[in-house]
C-alpha cells in the first residue's frame, strides 16, 4: 500500500489550498472526500426557476447526480461550491480581541503573521472588492469592484444619515477574467453553484491543476470514520467507509490533516477514540468540541419605497454587491465586539416573502409584482463570545446511513451575544427607514451561521487544542485546519482566512518534511 506524505480529509477551501500548496512543493498528497467528484459544468440546478419544480423548491443537484444528500456525503470541492464567495480579511481587532474589548480570547498570531498568506491566497483565487482605507476591514489584492446596485445606492444613502459608510462587497468572484475563467455574467444564482467557475471552488481551481503536478491523489466517496494513532503517539492515516459500497479502506500516511469543515472536523476527532485518547483524538486537554462560536445572523424584510411598482430589470448581479462593516467599536457601548451586514438577495429563484404579504386574488398578485422590484433582505452578522456551555459533542443515540454517530451542536447565547443581537436589529431598522424601506420582517432571535471554534488555537496546551500553526499539541504529526481553530469569531465570513491559515499551515508541513521531523 502506497504511504503518502500527508493525507488531508475534506476537499473544500481549506482541504483544496492545502493540498495544492502541498503539492506543487513535490509532496505525495492524498485528499479524503466523503463525497463524490461533480462536474461542476452540469451537475447543478443553476439557472433553474422554482416553477419547473415540485413544491417550488429546487433540488440542488440535477437528476441522477449524487452528492450533498448528507453532511458526511458532500463533494469533491466541498462547500465551495455552493458558497456565497464573501471574502473579508480578518483585522488586528479581530486577532486581539480580548485585549482590546476585554473579552473573547486572543489568537496567538496577529495580523502580520497572516498578511502575506493573505495576498497569496488572494492572488490565487481571484478577489473582487475596493481598497477603501479601513482599519478595521484590511485592504488586499484585488479586482475592480462590481458596480452597486440601485438598491445599495439607496441603503449607501440611508446609511450616510446616520453617519454610516457602505461599500464593495469584495467575494471571491471574477470581475475580470483569469487563468481560463471568464468574469461573472451576474445570474444571480451564486449559491446555486457557478457552472462557468467565475466564483472559486476548490475543485477546479486549486485541486485540478494540483493533480496535474503528479503529487496528488483524490479519493473520493470515503466517509473517514477514524484517524489512527500509533503506541508512539503518531498518526498513522486514516480508515474509511465506501459511501457507495459500504466496504472498509484505510490510508496510510506520515502527516494528517483534519480539514472537513468545522463540526465534522470536530466530530471526527472525537470518533477517533484509542487507548492513548480515550475522549477524543488531540483531547488531553478537554478543550475538544468546547467554545463553539458559530456566527449569529438577524435578518429584516424590507421593500425600499422608491422602488415599489417601478418596472422589473435584470438587477440581480451577483446577489449582493455592498456592504455595512463594522463600525460600534468606535462608539460607547454596552456590550464587547460588533457586528456587520450583507444586503440584496432580490432574487427570481427566492420568492418566499410573497407569503407574509396580506390579500388574495388579483389584488394580491398586483401587490407582489409591485414589491418584487422593491424586495430587499438585510442580514446583520454578530460575533459570539466563546463560552463553555456552546459545544459540538457526538449524539449519543442518533446514527446516520454508515453507522457513525451524528454531530450535534449545542448553542448557548450569553448575555453580550444577546445584546450584539437586539443592537443589530435595531441598527439595521433604523439604516432601512433612513433609506426609506417599508419593514416587512424582523427576526426576533439568533440564528447560527458561519461554524466555527471547537478546536481552538493557542500557546497553551491546558487550554488548547492546537498551536498557531494548526499542529495539535498532543500529536506532533496531526494538524486540524479549519473554522474549527478560531480562538475567536470576528464579525466577518470567515473562509479567506481559512484559506490563509491553509497556505500558512502548507508552507509549515513542508519545511518540516523537508527536515524530516514527522
Amino acid at each position: 500500500m502506497e504511504r503518502f506524505d500527508v493525507c488531508i480529509v475534506g476537499s473544500g477551501a481549506a482541504g483544496g489550498t492545502l493540498a495544492a500548496h502541498l503539492a506543487r512543493r513535490g509532496i505525495k498528497v492524498a485528499v479524503v472526500e466523503g463525497g463524490p467528484p461533480v462536474n461542476t459544468r452540469t451537475a447543478f440546478n443553476t439557472h433553474a426557476l422554482p416553477f419547473e419544480f415540485p413544491n417550488r423548491h429546487i433540488p440542488r443537484m440535477k437528476p441522477g447526480v449524487e452528492g450533498y444528500e448528507s453532511e458526511r456525503a458532500r463533494g469533491v470541492g466541498g462547500k465551495t461550491l455552493w458558497w456565497n464567495a464573501v471574502a473579508w480579511r480578518f483585522s488586528h481587532r479581530d486577532f486581539k480581541g480580548r485585549s482590546i474589548d476585554g473579552a473573547g480570547e486572543d489568537w496567538p498570531i496577529d495580523y502580520p503573521d497572516l498578511a502575506p498568506y493573505y495576498d497569496i491566497v488572494e492572488r490565487e483565487v481571484g478577489v473582487c472588492g475596493n481598497r477603501d482605507g479601513l482599519e478595521d476591514l484590511p485592504d488586499g489584492i484585488f479586482q475592480p469592484p462590481v458596480p452597486l446596485k440601485r438598491s445599495d445606492r439607496i441603503i449607501q444613502r440611508g446609511a450616510a444619515r446616520l453617519g454610516l459608510r457602505v461599500i464593495h462587497v469584495r467575494k471571491a468572484t471574477l470581475s475580470r477574467s483569469m487563468d481560463g475563467r471568464p468574469a461573472c455574467h451576474f445570474c444571480g444564482n451564486c449559491m446555486a453553484g457557478c457552472d462557468v467557475v467565475a466564483k472559486y471552488n476548490s475543485a477546479d481551481v486549486h485541486l485540478r491543476p494540483a493533480t496535474s503536478t503528479g503529487n496528488l491523489t483524490i479519493f473520493p466517496n470515503a466517509v473517514v470514520r477514524e484517524v489512527t494513532v500509533s503506541r508512539e503517539n503518531r498518526v498513522t492515516g486514516v480508515e474509511y467507509i465506501h459511501r457507495l459500497h459500504r466496504k472498509e479502506g484505510r490510508i496510510d500516511a506520515r502527516t494528517v490533516v483534519v480539514a472537513a469543515a468545522c463540526a465534522p472536523s470536530v466530530g471526527l476527532l472525537l470518533m477517533s477514540r484509542s487507548r492513548l485518547y480515550r475522549q477524543g483524538l488531540a483531547n488531553s486537554s478537554g478543550q475538544l468540541g468546547r467554545h463553539f462560536i458559530p456566527h449569529f445572523t438577524g435578518g429584516v424584510q424590507c421593500f425600499l419605497k422608491d422602488l415599489i411598482g417601478t418596472p422589473p430589470v435584470n438587477d440581480e448581479g451577483f446577489l449582493d454587491h455592498a456592504y455595512l462593516p463594522s463600525f460600534m467599536h468606535e462608539r460607547k457601548r454596552d456590550y464587547a465586539r460588533s457586528f456587520g451586514a450583507q444586503f440584496g438577495y432580490h432574487n427570481r429563484r427566492s420568492a418566499g416573502w410573497a407569503r407574509a404579504m396580506p390579500g388574495f386574488g388579483e389584488a394580491y398578485k398586483q401587490s407582489i409584482r409591485e414589491r418584487y422590484p422593491a424586495f430587499m433582505t438585510f442580514s446583520p452578522y454578530g460575533e459570539m463570545i466563546p463560552n463553555p456551555q456552546s459545544t459540538v459533542t457526538l449524539d449519543p443515540k442518533k446514527k446516520d446511513i454508515h453507522g457513525l454517530p451524528l454531530v450535534k451542536r449545542n448553542y448557548h447565547w450569553g448575555e453580550n451575544d444577546l445584546k450584539i443581537f437586539a443592537d443589530m436589529q435595531r441598527w439595521s431598522v433604523a439604516v432601512l427607514e433612513a433609506a426609506g424601506a417599508e419593514i416587512l420582517t424582523v427576526s426576533t432571535r439568533p440564528m447560527p451561521n458561519h461554524e466555527l471554534g471547537g478546536c481552538r488555537m493557542g500557546t497553551d496546551p491546558r487550554t488548547s487544542v492546537v498551536d498557531p500553526f494548526c499542529r495539535t499539541h498532543d500529536v506532533p504529526n496531526l494538524y486540524v485546519v479549519d473554522g474549527s481553530v478560531f480562538p475567536s469569531a470576528s464579525e466577518k465570513n470567515p473562509t479567506l482566512t481559512i484559506m490563509a491559515l491553509a497556505a500558512r499551515t502548507a508552507e509549515h508541513i513542508a519545511e518540516r518534511l523537508r527536515k524530516n521531523e514527522v
